[in-house]
């Protein structure tokens, strides 16, 4: 095989029931050359079946005991060879001329790092109907405050490989559901983006039975410390730091308080309150 331009990366745990969809949209990308690199996170089903059927050289299969999506990506960074890097899903699809819409763009800009485009969402009953796109520029802003449009999956965005090396930037696996998020602040912090309205959209799954669409503890507890990681490394702009924190606040609360954690509910309400009273009030009744 020819040296790869793109360095595809898939993390995938237990996903039998997509990922052959998805590696097929993958293959079907034309005008360009790039590898696969899968990381099988553990998987006790037969996804490592599913992956050795397409017999194609673009594939590498790469297996680690279970250790979460964060270190999955980051173990396949070590075997990139492309100059361009994207982090593919395993239950997302890629369509026709996805790779060589963005490849064109974030490869005649020297002083950009990445690039993304739209997302078109879609569920077991078909398309979403929505505008989404991913978050450049104004990430902090846009991803701290929620903007409504924004979709941070890493599917959408490809890479300088350089970029993500000299800047060190790795998936934070202190975090799960919230890791995408925190990666996404960290690159927009370190580089230049440009968002590429015309480029051939991402097709986001949104399943159902997805841990990040279910609250749980385990969430909540995970938004808790991505909070904690934004303050700690100064991720949070000064111009959004009071809107970003007493959306923590009010967030964590409702969360804690769904979930029964009453007390450290009622911990996060009092610190709201005393951040914004009216906001806090005027949220409780919304």
């Amino acid at each position: 095989m020819a040296a790869p331009l793109i360095s595809i990366i898939i993390p995938c745990y237990n996903g039998s029931h997509y990922i052959g969809e998805m590696l097929q949209s993958i293959l079907s990308q034309g005008g360009i050359v790039y590898e696969i690199i899968f990381v099988d996170d553990g998987s006790t089903d037969d996804t490592k079946k599913i992956i050795y059927s397409f017999e194609d050289n673009r594939i590498k299969y790469v297996y680690q005991k279970n250790q979460g999506v964060s270190t999955a990506r980051n173990n396949g960074l070590s075997f990139v060879k492309g100059l361009y890097v994207v982090f593919f899903d395993a239950d997302d699809i890629m369509p026709s001329g996805f790779l060589l819409s963005r490849f064109k763009v974030l490869s005649t800009e020297i002083n950009l790092d990445y690039v993304f485009g739209t997302v078109q969402k879609f569920n077991e009953n078909g398309l979403i109907v929505g505008y989404f796109r991913g978050a450049g520029a104004n990430a902090a802003e846009e991803v701290l405050l929620y903007a409504p449009e924004i979709v941070t999956c890493p599917s959408n965005y490809m890479f300088k490989s350089d970029f993500l090396r000299s800047n060190h930037l790795l998936f934070n696996t202190k975090l799960s559901s919230t890791a995408d998020k925190y990666f996404l602040l960290q690159c927009a912090k370190a580089g230049n983006s440009l968002f590429i309205p015309h480029s051939i959209p991402l097709h986001y799954r949104v399943a159902q039975n997805s841990m990040s669409h279910k609250l749980t503890k385990s969430l909540v507890l995970d938004n808790e410390m991505y909070y904690q990681q934004l303050v700690k490394t100064g991720l949070i702009p000064k111009s959004i730091q009071n809107k970003t924190l007493f959306l923590r606040d009010f967030i964590l609360f409702a969360s804690y308080w769904k979930t029964g954690s009453k007390i450290r509910s009622l911990k996060f309400a009092i610190k709201g309150f005393f951040k914004n009273p009216f906001g806090f009030i005027k949220k409780c009744w919304i």
